[in-house]
């Protein structure tokens, strides 16, 4: 069950003013807690019981070589969050469920095929509790974490008509929680239609900091993308800004799809690429525009804040 205590923490965030156009919507997807890490009396969990002998090059006496152990058991859980969200007003809109939620987890077990890393994927779609939030429908889902490792968690949305823009919208979202100090897979391509591959590792970021990206379309980069940051801010107050401009970073990717932004404040940063997609039928039986985009979020950490913490 999706937990009060983590929706009444939720409320208390607002975004900082301006950091859309007017009318622009962004969906979230932010977990109750950015990594989960070991308590300090917790006992380091112990390997579950080893998997049957896999082929191989023989030992010395002749027997096969051992598997390699299977992650050890945990009993944690994490809840997420998903809502439609106007930033600049802080207001949320009613928000159909996604057509599909899903998380990839790798560990260090996790094998190669091709060159490639293979994740262990769980469908969650079926596990999405209906929530209001800001007076408004939103999704609310509670997982249960049972292994260490690097979690993926995405979800795609169905397209949205935008009355105000007269275009249909949908996003492709992803946020990476790292378990127990696992961190294998945080560059890989989960298979998003669009999607914001980060090249910084996206946890364990302090401001200010530099978060690099590729922006991928179909699997392959997407040169000119254009590719904006926002922050939510816990603040109760808007921060003076000299203008609007200063409420979000914009820049275009290069050839290769990269982008790069310099994260000067501690908080929860989306990074949103958009491209064009094939027009849909209108609401009145006219083609109308499809417009889609990539949503990637991740935490940076006020070291600062909490070196003061400490001293206290």
């Amino acid at each position: 069950m999706f937990r009060r205590l983590f929706l009444a923490s939720c409320c208390l965030l607002w975004l900082s003013s301006c950091p859309l156009a007017a009318g622009a919507h962004v969906t979230l997807l932010v977990p109750s807690q950015p990594s989960i890490e070991r308590s300090p009396d917790e006992a380091a969990p112990q390997p579950a019981e080893q998997t049957a002998r896999q082929g191989g090059a023989p030992g010395q006496d002749g027997s096969a070589p051992p598997a390699s152990p299977a992650a050890p058991q945990i009993d944690r859980e994490l809840d997420l969050l998903i809502t439609l969200m106007q930033p600049g007003s802080h207001a949320c809109r009613d928000m159909e469920m996604p057509q599909l939620m899903s998380v990839l987890r790798f560990d260090a077990q996790s094998p190669v095929e091709q060159g490639a890393l293979v994740g262990e994927r769980r469908d969650l779609l079926g596990d999405l509790e209906e929530i209001r939030y800001l007076e408004s429908r939103a999704w609310g889902v509670n997982v249960a974490i049972g292994k260490p490792g690097l979690y993926h968690f995405m979800i795609e949305t169905r397209p949205r008509w935008s009355e105000e823009r007269q275009r249909y919208e949908q996003q492709f979202v992803k946020t990476t929680v790292p378990v127990y100090g696992e961190s294998r897979g945080w560059e890989v391509p989960c298979g998003l239609r669009l999607e914001i591959v980060p090249r910084t590792r996206p946890f364990g970021l302090s401001a200010p900091c530099l978060f690099a990206a590729e922006v991928r379309w179909q699997g392959a980069p997407l040169p000119g993308a254009l590719v904006r940051m926002y922050r939510i801010n816990t603040d109760k107050t808007p921060p003076a800004l000299p203008t609007p401009w200063h409420a979000s970073l914009e820049a275009r990717a290069d050839a290769g799809g990269n982008v790069a932004f310099a994260l000067n404040r501690p908080g929860w940063w989306c990074c949103v690429a958009e491209t064009d997609g094939d027009p849909l039928k209108g609401p009145d039986g006219a083609p109308r525009p499809l417009r889609f985009g990539g949503v990637f979020w991740l935490y940076v950490d006020d070291m600062a804040a909490a070196a003061t913490e400490r001293k206290r």
